[in-house]
Order: C-alpha cells, then structure tokens, then sequence
C-alpha cells in the first residue's frame, strides 16, 4: 500500500470513528435517562401509596379526636380499659395467659 492510500483509508475511517464514538455517548446518556426515568416513576408510585396511608391514619385520628372532644363515653371507657386496663369500682379484672 502506498502512504497516499493509507492517509485516505485513515481520513475515511476518522468522520466513522467519530460518529460511532458520539452514539456511544448518546446511547449512554439516553439509556441513565431512562433508568432514572423510570427509577423517579416507580418512586412517584411508592410515595403516592404512602400519602393515601397517610391520610387514611389521618381521617382515623381525626374520628377519634371528635369522639373524645364529644365526650362519648363509651369510647372513653374503652379506651381506659382496653389501653389503661381499667375497671369499674367493684369490678374484677381476670387475665389469662396462654
């Protein structure tokens, strides 16, 4: 081969290495988008099912609230029995164990 013919086949193969070179990057960039793309979604999915938890204990805690500032004493009294193991004047309070 003739130093004219490898110069060409080496100003022939620069612009191709180039341009494989840059889809590498690109491919490389497109696919941690992607990766963190769905990452953020499955995420997303997780907090939202948390935030319906959430406001389920909320709206639960709010109830009791109301019934404890209605002074409903029959949720008081099982409250004071069941958390407090209370009892009533008189009352006998057996407990078994297994």
């Amino acid at each position: 081969m003739t130093q004219d013919l490898k110069a060409t086949l080496l100003r022939n193969k620069k612009p191709l290495l180039l341009a494989f070179g840059l889809a590498v990057v690109v491919v490389f960039f497109l696919g941690s988008s992607f990766l963190s793309l769905v990452h953020n979604k499955l995420e997303m999915r997780k907090l939202a099912k948390q935030s319906i938890e959430l406001d389920e204990q909320h709206q639960e805690l709010l109830r009791k609230m109301e019934r404890l500032q209605k002074q409903d004493l029959t949720y008081i009294e099982e409250i004071a029995r069941t958390q407090y193991n209370m009892v009533k004047p008189g009352e006998i309070q057996f407990r078994f164990s297994d």
